[in-house]
């Protein structure tokens, strides 16, 4: 008999639950090198596929203007973006493989060489070593992401995107599809798997629009007929799903169609499995999550959302691509990585946070088992009435360590660290707060104080009642070892020196871990800034950063709101503001200009470096000498620092000690994330965070030097593995002699 396994594998699980599979595979191909051709316009990038096609390519794939915008904007996306020249309006990413690397490397090239010349093309550019090729790879597969992170309620709309059609007949069918769109007064985003003729073309619409609504559906008959006209299919690859079933009828005919209605009440006469699936589908208007022309859901925020149009399509950014689910390279999502749980991922926060938004007052989806952890800090009290307040809301966000991973990482740059910020805030705005949220929030004033006994505070902090009477009254787990003070801390250092003048002069910030837990970090950077020729001043106030990261968002925007009324005029003045500790430092960049929006805050955030980062080319230029070291150095960046401003300036820096072999880690999160890797209920995913890499990637090479830029990087390091972990400007002072 035959097979009814093709039957099946195209049926959208509406005829039978696939319990396990038996794949055909083939050996995948040891070589692959790219080919990009740029081109003037994306019609000329179509005319020149047949020649693309001659060379056997593995894949073709298109991206068009606005794709490449889009990704021009993404700060995940910047390095890679220099291969791309001038603004095309159109590219290709050619891939060849094979076995052989001699042959697929002419093959890139003998296509680069008959590509000269053509029309519209405006440069082609290869890459064939891995370095080069997977980024740009990587590009490719961040489309559907970035286009649904496009701000505003106009967005590119999957209902048509799926056509395919013969790849000769793509030039022609992309025109008049083209020609539709500009007849209903849009444009849409084409890009897609040209080598097979299925683009994935998504026209521009606003769906919270009922007029756009009506457009869709327009657009939707007219491709149908154009499709049917080029013998071609209107699901080349995704499926049917609840947008085009309802198109089928017109797409295979009656015949064919009521065929089809009998398979599925043939295996399915209940209609259990997956209904409204490739027959007897609803109308494609009725599958909305927000019903369209229904005001946008939203909650009192305090953190500024005009950027993103609001609150709630911040929140919308979210298009639930999961790329948060990946377990390798770069940091998001660390939870989600040893939980492998959905709800720990940033999509499942984000749509969660939509959902408590859309339905205020309902319970979640699944709340019974999301109920199972001990959620944050819970009281008998009554839910304040922003939706944010929603007690189901907390242990979907209670493991978020804040990493800001997902704000580069995500193509979409979905910020679960600042939606888990203003849920906290709304959480506890009726709420008692748990006394470690108390500690930390006055982090900025306990440390000066609890200083002055040190000797005495760091004594009694290893002493294991102390720790148990902690853990009990504070919810620090008693595993975590805790700082230690210093009583001749740096502010004490630098107030009792003989300041070096300099005509030029350079700001500090003297954030409160480095300046009493490791003062030392402080003097090198002090050491290392006279030497180049400037004058060092410090800042003197509080970032705000302990605050936001327990929600304590009307203090942060107090001390926003004074740190910039002392900066501003410094930074107006183009005097730099440098920081030792990621976190705090690019709490001015990120949060301030969003707690205290307008023109002073920006002004702050544009002066603000870190400060290896910012000296690195001023101690080249300034003849600072370095003794030569043959050491193998391990950095290891902050993940505030590697999602906003990268890791590039810190490894240039460390370069500049003659001999270094400094590697950048690709390790993820180190997993303490300040007060998380602390707090009982959370220290075992802490450390789990940093068995998954970071440990591993240490233990590799017992004998490298450690480094790593963030406080809490450097205390989990100590902890879990016994080694030091030096700041990079200790490493360079040292070198330099200081």
């Amino acid at each position: 008999p035959a097979s009814l396994v093709p039957l099946l594998v195209g049926s959208e699980g509406t005829l039978a639950v696939t319990a396990g599979a038996e794949l055909n595979l083939i050996p995948k191909p040891r070589h692959r090198g790219l080919l990009v051709p740029q081109f003037a316009t994306l019609a000329a990038a179509l005319d020149t596929l047949a020649a693309c096609l001659e060379l056997g390519p593995s894949a073709v794939e298109l991206m068009d203007r606005m794709l490449i915008e889009l990704a021009s904007q993404q700060r995940g996306l910047k390095d890679t973006m220099a291969a791309v020249r001038g603004r095309p309006e159109a590219l290709f990413m050619v891939e060849l493989s094979g076995d052989d690397p001699a042959d697929v490397s002419y093959r890139v090239h003998e296509l680069e060489r008959r590509l000269r010349g053509v029309p519209g093309l405006t440069a082609a550019v290869p890459a064939i070593e891995p370095a080069a090729r997977d980024p740009l790879w990587n590009l490719r597969s961040a489309a559907l992401p970035l286009l649904f992170g496009t701000v505003g309620d106009r967005k590119p709309v999957t209902f048509v995107e799926d056509c395919a059609v013969a790849p000769e007949r793509l030039p022609e069918f992309t025109a008049r599809f083209r020609d539709i769109l500009h007849r209903h007064g849009t444009d849409g985003c084409f890009y897609g798997h040209a080598s097979v003729g299925c683009l994935h073309i998504r026209p521009v619409l606003n769906l919270h629009d009922p007029a756009d609504v009506r457009t869709m559906r327009a657009i939707m008959a007219e491709v149908v007929q154009l499709t049917l006209a080029f013998g071609g299919s209107l699901s080349g690859e995704h499926g049917d799903g609840m947008v085009r079933s309802e198109w089928n009828r017109v797409m295979f005919g009656p015949v064919v169609y009521e065929a089809f209605r009998r398979v599925k009440r043939g295996f399915d006469p209940g209609n259990v499995l997956n209904p409204g699936k490739v027959v007897d589908g609803p109308a494609m208007e009725e599958s909305f999550r927000h019903p369209p022309g229904r005001p946008l859901p939203t909650a009192p925020t305090v953190f500024d959302y005009e950027a993103q149009g609001g609150f709630f399509r911040s929140v919308e950014l979210c298009n639930g691509v999961g790329v948060c689910r990946k377990t390798q390279g770069g940091a998001m999502c660390p939870s989600y990585r040893v939980t492998r749980d959905e709800r720990d991922t940033t999509r499942g926060r984000a749509n969660a946070v939509r959902h408590a938004l859309s339905n205020s007052g309902e319970r979640g989806v699944g709340s019974g088992e999301i109920e199972q952890r001990p959620p944050l800090g819970l009281s008998p009290l009554p839910t304040p009435h922003s939706p944010l307040s929603a007690r189901w809301l907390a242990p979907v966000m209670d493991l978020c360590l804040s990493c800001k991973a997902c704000k580069s990482e995500c193509p979409s740059n979905v910020d679960v660290a600042k939606l888990k910020a203003e849920f906290l805030h709304a959480f506890y705005a009726r709420r008692p707060r748990p006394l470690g949220h108390w500690l930390v929030k006055h982090v900025h004033t306990l440390s000066p104080l609890a200083a002055r006994a040190a000797g005495t505070g760091n004594w009694l902090a290893r002493r294991p009642w102390v720790r148990r009477a902690l853990e009990s009254l504070a919810g620090i787990d008693r595993r975590r070892s805790l700082p230690e003070l210093h009583q001749d801390h740096f502010r004490r250092w630098f107030a009792r020196r003989q300041p070096v003048r300099h005509p030029s002069r350079v700001v500090l910030l003297d954030d409160c871990f480095t300046t009493f837990q490791e003062p030392e970090i402080g003097r090198a950077a002090v050491t290392l800034l006279e030497r180049a020729g400037y004058a060092v001043e410090l800042a003197g106030i509080c970032c705000g950063r302990a605050m936001i990261s327990k929600g304590f968002l009307a203090d942060a925007r107090r001390l926003a709101r004074d740190g910039i009324t002392k900066l501003d005029r410094l930074a107006a003045e183009g005097v730099p503001i440098l920081g030792l500790e990621p976190s705090c430092l690019l709490t001015l960049a990120d949060e301030w200009p969003e707690l205290v929006p307008g023109p002073a805050a920006k002004r702050v955030a544009a002066a603000a470096h870190l400060a290896e980062a910012w000296l690195a080319p001023r101690l080249r230029d300034s003849g600072v000498s370095f003794a030569a070291d043959p050491a193998r150095l391990l950095f290891h960046g902050h993940c505030h620092q590697k999602a906003l401003v990268g890791v590039k300036g810190t490894v240039e820096a460390l370069k500049l000690i003659p001999g270094q072999d400094v590697t950048a880690l690709d390790a993820g999160c180190c997993g303490m994330a300040g007060a998380f890797g602390y707090e009982r209920g959370h220290y075992d995913v802490s450390v789990a965070v940093a068995n998954l890499a970071l440990v591993p990637a240490l233990a590799a090479a017992p004998g490298a030097t450690v480094v790593a830029t963030g406080t809490s990087c450097r205390h989990q390091v100590r902890d879990l593995t016994g080694r030091r972990a030096w700041h990079p400007l200790e490493v360079l002072a040292a070198a330099a002699g200081g």
